[in-house]
């Protein structure tokens, strides 16, 4: 774990909303779930210390464009440190098309989100959601992941109902047991 996790953590744990990064089982899940090497535009959202986004960086295809966008401005400076080609953004994804579009950054074909969902209101999620289905591409896929377990609490199913209104196809894929915790990956298509 980075000590500016767990400094941001410590500081703001409603921000951050997981006490340990994910794995790099969930995060070669992702990375799958998302068809990265299909994709030409690809945005992740909420990087933290960047345990997807070398994965999704090792996994772009030849010439794809990718950035990603990190409210907390200490994981946003870590995460660019660790990855220096990368693009990283400090922003927020309630602003994402102001900040793709600020940037010159092409229309994504496929969204990964690290964000915790399940600590933001009914207001927030749709909020983000709602850029995130303006800003895909047509057919374009959104990745994110839920824990396992607490995807069955009101904030879990309230998410559910969330993507199932917003995109028109949602999958649950199946459980990855060697996350801790175990947590499972949604894949939406607009």
């Amino acid at each position: 774990m980075s000590l500016g996790f767990l400094k941001s953590f410590l500081r703001n744990p409603s921000n951050i909303g997981a006490i340990w990064p994910s794995g790099p089982f969930l995060a070669e899940e992702m990375v799958r779930a998302s068809d990265l090497q299909a994709a030409s535009s690809v945005v992740e959202l909420g990087p933290g210390s960047g345990a997807f986004t070398g994965h999704i960086l090792a996994n772009l295809r030849s010439g794809a464009h990718f950035a990603a966008i990190e409210k907390c401005p200490i994981l946003a400076k870590e995460v660019s440190g660790k990855f220096p080609d990368a693009r990283i953004i400090q922003g927020c994804a309630t602003r994402l098309s102001d900040h793709l579009s600020s940037e010159n950054f092409p229309r994504p074909n496929a969204i990964l989100s690290g964000l915790p969902w399940a600590i933001f209101d009914a207001n927030l999620q749709t909020s983000i959601l709602n850029e995130v289905h303006g800003t895909l591409e047509e057919g374009g896929i959104f990745s994110t992941f839920a824990y396992y377990g607490p995807h069955r609490l009101a904030s879990g199913q309230r998410f559910r109902k969330n993507l199932e209104r917003t995109f028109t196809h949602v999958r649950r894929n199946p459980v990855v047991m060697r996350n801790f915790p175990p947590a499972f990956v949604y894949t939406c298509k607009r």
